[in-house]
């Protein structure tokens, strides 16, 4: 978790301006980092109950939390990158069919920062930007989600990387779902408040023409 827990330290404290590539991977790491943790590890502790503190005493319990910090970082990002194309697309106008290929490759570069967790595949960077050009891909035929139906479905993936037994957490969905969504909202907010738009499309896209 050291990584991670270093990402979202002082996350809603001085916000600076989205305006370039650099600042917007910036934004896609930090947000992630905390909606992965966020949504793990207050689980645990609201599961675990009067006795979380002991749970995350074990060292045992400690590996796997941060194992399942790290599986709910991707489709973390993937849930953040859908959410900004949706506030880039139409301001993009003619350049947005480019925006799908730099969003990924921003992606690509945020999990590039890290190195391959510990107990995962060598591919584990490389699934995750897959996972994030698919779900871009899927978003393109119609208009850009609302907000609030962006975890469907990448919160089944969240799920099933809890490090708590399943037959404990089989009624929990719902409750990782409306942990994403509200974070999820919560970031949409802060980029429509942070980002230049015409200067991030600009750095991205390259200037439009007149």
């Amino acid at each position: 978790m050291g990584l991670l827990d270093k990402l979202g330290t002082n996350l809603f404290g001085r916000r600076d301006r989205i305006d370039s590539v650099e600042a917007l991977a910036d934004f896609i790491d930090s947000r992630a980092a905390f909606l992965c943790q966020k949504c793990v590890v207050e689980f645990c502790r609201v599961r675990a109950g009067v006795y979380w503190q002991k749970l995350f005493m074990e060292e045992e319990f400690i590996t796997e939390l941060g194992k399942a910090n790290w599986k709910a970082f991707p489709p973390s990002v993937a849930m953040i990158v859908e959410m900004i194309e949706g506030v880039l697309r139409e301001p993009a106008g003619l350049r947005q069919r480019q925006l799908p290929g730099v969003l990924t490759a921003a992606a690509k570069g945020v999990f590039a920062r890290h190195p391959v967790p510990a107990a995962m595949e060598p591919d584990f960077w490389d699934r995750a930007a897959e996972l994030v050009a698919e779900r871009l891909q899927a978003t393109q035929a119609d208009a850009p989600r609302p907000v609030r139906l962006i975890p469907d479905p990448l919160a089944k993936v969240v799920f099933d990387a809890l490090p708590i037994h399943e037959s404990v957490v089989t009624n929990d969905y719902d409750y990782i779902f409306n942990n994403l969504r509200m974070n999820l909202l919560r970031f949409h907010s802060d980029f429509i408040d942070t980002v230049d738009t015409r200067a991030l499309l600009d750095d991205m896209l390259g200037r439009q023409q007149a």
